[in-house]
């Protein structure tokens, strides 16, 4: 059995694997202690995708040793699975977004545009040919609330769960809601367009990420979007076979 865990900046998401088939999944925040991964079956492995260091992985690591696991750590390279990284310093793109693009381009088998929509908003671009094009970085709903919420002295709000999508709001909470929606659309929007010229012949478009349900929502049927949840840990598979 293989534990498969994505080490978020705020969360933490398994999964147990065996024979390529999902056996058990769950998820908890980082702030709640790694004691909330409480596993039912035998471990013999652990994959890890982390974008934390210092006292948030150090505590993974120290319940995996408890346990007498020792955690396998993924990181981004040049070149992996047929699909080549568009950065020159390859480790400086985040083993997240490598992930995803491994994962992305290995399901379509083609050219695929991952949008990732998590702590911060990414996007990457795959060509037909597994060239990994760039993408994008932006901030994520969570990172527009603390930065509003940080930065203002008047503007307090609670966060929703984005029920109205970006009509207009009447009162603070449905404004910076709706507001912090239209701006994740606004920005899934311009990669989209940017993509169609990078890639004018077409390409798939994979949605993942804790406010993915939120923006596909939003997004409507305007665009073909897949939701995969698990893209990120489905990379582990490529990066540590």
């Amino acid at each position: 059995m293989i534990l498969e865990c994505d080490i978020g900046n705020t969360r933490c998401k398994w999964r147990m694997v065996e024979g390529g088939q999902v056996l058990e999944r769950g998820s908890f925040a980082l702030a709640d202690g790694f004691e909330n991964l409480v596993l039912k079956s035998e471990v013999e492995r652990v994959r890890v995708a982390s974008v934390v260091e210092g006292d948030s992985l150090a505590g993974f690591t120290g319940f995996c040793i408890d346990r007498g696991l020792n955690p396998e750590f993924a990181q981004s390279t040049a070149v992996v699975a047929g699909v080549v990284s568009a950065y020159f310093d390859v480790a400086k793109l985040g083993v997240d977004r490598w992930l995803g693009v491994v994962a992305g381009y290995k399901k379509i088998k083609g050219a695929v545009l991952i949008i990732d929509a998590g702590t911060a908003l990414k996007a990457d671009l795959v060509s037909t040919d597994g060239h990994h094009l760039g993408g994008y970085i932006a901030p994520g709903m969570g990172l527009m609330e603390s930065s509003l919420l940080t930065g203002t002295d008047k503007i307090r709000f609670d966060r929703q769960d984005y029920s109205s999508g970006v009509a207009f709001g009447c009162s603070t909470a449905d404004v910076v809601n709706a507001g912090m929606l239209a701006a994740q659309i606004g920005a899934v929007t311009v990669a989209i367009e940017e993509a169609k010229k990078r890639i004018p012949e077409g390409f798939a478009i994979l949605l993942t990420g804790g406010d993915s349900a939120s923006i596909n929502k939003a997004l409507g049927e305007v665009h073909n979007i897949e939701m995969v949840p698990d893209l990120v840990l489905d990379g582990l598979q490529w990066l540590l076979p």
